[in-house]
């Protein structure tokens, strides 16, 4: 699912980026990034299911994407369904309200 408008803005529904981005919390979200670096935080369409994750970017390899939670001991990140394509990444993080 690709966005016509450039800022989204996101609730974190997981704790899975605790504590730096909490949980109830809202991220803008630049849809139009196309760049990605590890420790950028992104928002993507979960392999697994129909939800959005939040996951920092930890590598970029064979561009393929290994994302993660910052609470490491309850995320669901590649760890546990493996890389990711960039076009499943729906944006970049700017900030978090």
């Amino acid at each position: 699912m690709k966005s016509i408008l450039p800022i989204r803005i996101f609730r974190v529904a997981e704790r899975s980026m605790e504590p730096g981005i909490a949980e109830g919390s809202y991220v803008v979200v630049n849809c139009l990034a196309r760049r990605y670096a590890p420790g950028d935080v992104v928002v993507l369409k979960s392999p697994e299911s129909s939800s959005v994750l939040i996951k920092r970017i930890k590598m970029i390899a064979g561009g393929r994407l290994f994302v993660v939670g910052d609470n490491r001991d309850i995320s669901r990140d590649s760890r546990s369904f493996g890389a990711v394509r960039p076009d499943s990444i729906i944006g970049k993080m700017m900030f978090v309200i």
